[in-house]
């Protein structure tokens, strides 16, 4: 047995509603999980009974192939701690399913008892109490406690918490939240989104994977898709509605920053990040996205054409609201058909036009070839994406005046680095940041489409995480040659390597597309991002396509751009 991490989910997370201090455990030869999670419980315990704490309540399992994740409910002002103490608990229990002795409490008990007495807090305790009854939101973190959210929410140093007594109740309470999920499209749906709020006449916080905004100023830049991005945007007193981009990582890493939301928006689940934090299915993928569904009040909303979302829309509290592109989409499950004629809500794109299906009538909004991002109504996987939007919005009480003009004026310059489509030299260069197999088979089925009406020879830059596996790398190389390149750049991406040796993945890369029937001379290594830009435009011709996949550096690619 070994121990992967030991941690605090500090809300909503995939085994339950309430913060819990969780173990990853991996099997060893002839361990079980019932085996694993006995020993580690034992130890448990014998650290809380020294310290004078009550023995562990009830453990909720998560069993995957090959470990086991063990999770328990501990008080908030003292989940640290608590995580010290299930850390140390782990430890030992590796050492005893290795044959050796337990290890000794001490020094441990003693630094974890002084942890105890620091953390304990009657103050956050009274106010989290407080919060329940009333029925408020709490955001809490190391730093800051909050009590409410955006315009009405007032924010103490942890340290310097009042009596809840003299909290001003009156003042603080909610603003509408949207929490935005999948596989593809967060990004794009959350500004999309967003620029809809702001022609409502909000001032809209939003985190995306590139910034954190308000009032449409970016505050930060970064991968802003968790906890800590979200609780910023919800502290933050100009804010009065909530557009949050929640990524897989951060739910399964510390769970979400709110207890509730009032819309969730799910675009999409496919292969990706499989095999990460014990997700080794779609199924088990699907449910870790279907987390901000269970805290949403209004209105849930998902993908029709996704069976593993339509499958989990029985278990969702709030209102399920489908979205479905019917003219491009190969599979729409039956079940549409059934919930619009129940009289439940969908938005769909049929004959071209956006549609708004709401008690058993459907009536057209506008055509989608009117919507920039569709790119004339050919970019599948935006229409997709303005579908969900559109279906959020609604249920968000947004106004279908404000959504028009969202929609007709949000340009590809609007979306940097999301099917953002630029020309240099006479070339067309298309920017995404398609990373998965599905990804890259959406932007480049938009770019074969444009290509068929002005032809040209299409280069591919292409770069992979190292948190991918071969079979993934290979789907993705699948996916860029079906294309028909002429020729494929591909570049490390040395931030994100997360555990391969320098030149692994492009060399997985390589042979894939050799496999796949691409010439040696025809991948291309390039140094960087720009680099394999500046190599695109040295051989090619007014007409070519160049598509950037993975594009990260923006501000490089930018700079190249504007030297004309």
């Amino acid at each position: 047995m070994l121990l992967g991490d030991a941690r605090r989910l500090m809300g909503p997370n995939l085994l339950g509603r309430t913060p819990l201090v969780l173990v990853e455990l991996t099997f060893g030869p002839g361990e079980t999980a019932a085996s694993c999670v006995s020993l580690y419980r034992a130890e448990l315990d014998r650290m809380r009974v020294a310290l004078g704490l009550a023995p562990s309540s009830a453990l909720r399992v998560r069993e995957s192939a090959g470990g086991v994740a063990a999770a328990y409910e501990a008080p908030i002002d003292v989940m640290l701690a608590c995580a010290e103490i299930s850390e140390w608990a782990a430890e030992s229990a590796c050492e005893r399913s290795a044959g050796r002795p337990a290890r000794s409490l001490e020094p441990k008990q003693s630094e974890i008892a002084d942890m105890l007495r620091s953390q304990r807090s009657r103050e956050l305790l009274a106010i989290a109490a407080a919060c329940e009854a009333r029925n408020v939101m709490l955001l809490w973190d190391d730093d800051e406690v909050t009590v409410g959210c955006g315009s009405r929410s007032e924010t103490w140093p942890r340290q310097a918490l009042p009596a809840d007594s003299e909290i001003a109740w009156s003042r603080v309470g909610a603003i509408p939240i949207a929490l935005i999920t999948g596989t593809n499209g967060k990004t794009t749906s959350s500004r999309l989104l967003a620029r809809i709020a702001t022609e409502a006449g909000h001032r809209v916080g939003a985190t995306s994977s590139d910034a954190i905004t308000v009032g449409g100023a970016v505050i930060d830049r970064g991968d802003c898709t968790g906890p800590f991005a979200a609780r910023a945007v919800l502290r933050n007193r100009d804010v009065d509605l909530a557009v949050l981009e929640t990524a897989r990582g951060g739910i399964l890493r510390r769970g979400l920053a709110v207890s509730s939301c009032d819309v969730a928006l799910i675009t999409n689940i496919s292969d990706d990040h499989l095999g990460l934090y014990g997700i080794d299915s779609l199924a088990a993928m699907a449910e870790v996205k279907a987390v901000i569904g269970r805290v949403a009040s209004r209105a849930v909303v998902l993908n029709a054409s996704d069976p593993q979302l339509v499958s989990l829309a029985p278990s969702f509290e709030a209102p399920v609201v489908y979205f479905a592109d019917l003219d491009g989409s190969a599979h729409v499950d039956a079940d549409l058909a059934e919930h619009t004629a129940a009289g439940g809500r969908a938005v769909v794109a049929r004959g071209g036009e956006l549609c708004i299906v709401d008690g058993g009538r459907e009536r057209a909004l506008l055509r989608l070839d009117a919507v920039p991002i569709t790119f004339g109504g050919v970019a599948r996987y935006n229409i997709e994406n303005v579908l969900g939007v559109v279906a959020a919005a609604l249920a968000l009480g947004l106004g279908e005046a404000a959504i028009t003009r969202a929609l007709t004026s949000f340009e590809a310059s609007d979306n940097p680095g999301r099917g953002q489509l630029v020309e240099h030299r006479g070339v067309r260069v298309m920017l995404d940041y398609g990373h998965n197999a599905a990804g890259v088979g959406a932007v480049l089925r938009l770019v074969r489409s444009l290509l068929s009406k002005a032809p040209g020879a299409l280069s591919v830059v292409a770069g992979c995480a190292g948190d991918r596996t071969d079979a993934e790398i290979a789907e993705m190389a699948a996916a860029i040659v079906a294309a028909g390149p002429a020729r494929v750049y591909l570049r490390e991406l040395p931030d994100y390597l997360r555990g391969r040796a320098p030149g692994e993945v492009p060399r997985i890369f390589r042979e894939a597309l050799a496999r796949l029937g691409l010439r040696d001379e025809d991948v291309i290594m390039a140094e960087s991002e720009v680099a394999a830009l500046e190599a695109v435009f040295a051989g090619a011709t007014a007409g070519d396509f160049a598509v950037v996949l993975v594009h990260l550096d923006a501000r490089g690619v930018s700079d190249l751009l504007a030297r004309g």
